[in-house]
């Protein structure tokens, strides 16, 4: 009966980690509007943090990266989500077999 107990509580918690990363991204994007990157940047980075793994978030983080100046560390972000679309094609296809 834990086992299960366990199963529904990491459900939820990726359900919530989904919500707060979904969060993380408008906030960010409504203080890139305003020309607040540092703040931006920060709220990108904790969507980040609950899924590492989301392009989205990188692709964020980078085109703000490229308005506060900071050419390098887009790139980066930019290497970062190409390798994530990559890593969710790859995983597509083996599901697929």
């Amino acid at each position: 009966m834990k086992k299960f107990g366990l199963i529904k509580l990491s459900l939820a918690q990726l359900r919530l980690n989904k919500i707060a990363k979904l969060f993380y991204n408008t906030k960010g994007v409504q203080k890139a509007d305003k020309g607040k990157f540092k703040e931006a940047i920060k709220f990108f980075t904790k969507a980040i943090g609950l899924e590492p793994k989301d392009t989205q978030s990188y692709f964020n983080r980078a085109t703000v990266r490229i308005d506060s100046g900071d050419i390098q560390g887009a790139r980066a972000d930019f290497v970062l989500a190409e390798g994530c679309v990559l890593s969710n094609i790859l995983i597509k296809k083996s599901e697929e077999k």
